[in-house]
């Protein structure tokens, strides 16, 4: 089991979050890192906050190369019959590093970042293969679990047209869609898994309904999928987006 202290104040937290932000984890070691932010809601947040000090600092230099670019510019001698194509130029670079401070200032929270930040397709079932009548769904659960989604749909929605009331093919069907980018179909399978409130994905699914949601900036209509939640999860996803 994790713990909760340990994973906030050790010296190896601190380097695992430095690599989380600089994308230098790899594939194991990020989705270990990403089930501890989905546990630990005050892990989540020491990390928000290292995000903030990354961009931070990253603002300030680009902000010093631009002080540094104005006092050259202004120690050149004038010369007569200055070269126009050099002065556009610089101009354009001006432009250029000025956007840049601006897009990081202001790349503060927004319902594409929260998604960004929060996306990552649920891990999946066991693919021990079951009876025959199981065998098309567990085939898509293996290619849901090498990140084939395309192929994982096509196999269920076959599957789906024949059993329209089995909760786990409906959230599946959900996530596979989301993550494949069509966040219409998406939402369509995540609402029906949401009316399921027995279902053991009922929480989750609201989670994942959330997330596509926000993929089109429908911030209020996310919030309300996610009130009442008892997932920590969704809890704290709730707060994120409230700060919107």
């Amino acid at each position: 089991m994790y713990s909760n202290k340990n994973i906030e104040d050790s010296q190896e937290a601190q380097e695992r979050i430095d690599a989380y932000l600089m994308g230098k984890l790899d594939e194991v070691a990020l989705a270990d890192f990403e089930t501890q932010m989905r546990l630990f809601p005050n892990f989540r947040a020491k990390v928000d906050e290292q995000r903030i000090l990354f961009k931070s600092v990253e603002a300030y230099n680009l902000k010093n190369s631009l002080d540094e670019y104005h006092a050259e510019i202004e120690n050149i001698p004038e010369k007569k019959g200055i070269n126009m194509g050099w002065l556009a130029l610089a101009a354009s670079f001006i432009i250029l590093i000025t956007v840049s401070i601006w897009a990081i200032l202001s790349s503060g929270n927004s319902s594409k970042k929260v998604f960004a930040d929060n996306f990552k397709p649920d891990p999946g079932l066991p693919t021990t293969m079951g009876t025959s009548s199981e065998y098309d769904f567990y085939y898509g659960m293996v290619n849901y679990k090498r990140k084939e989604y395309a192929e994982a749909i096509s196999r269920w929605e076959p599957i789906y047209g024949a059993n329209p009331e089995n909760d786990t093919l409906v959230y599946f069907l959900g996530v596979a869609n989301l993550a494949e980018g069509n966040v219409r179909q998406a939402k369509k399978y995540l609402q029906m898994a949401k009316k399921k409130t027995e279902s053991t994905f009922y929480e989750d699914a609201k989670y994942y309904l959330a997330l596509s949601l926000l993929k089109e900036n429908k911030i209020d209509e996310a919030v309300e999928t996610l009130e009442n939640s008892s997932s920590s999860t969704n809890i704290t996803l709730l707060k994120q987006i409230n700060d919107l």
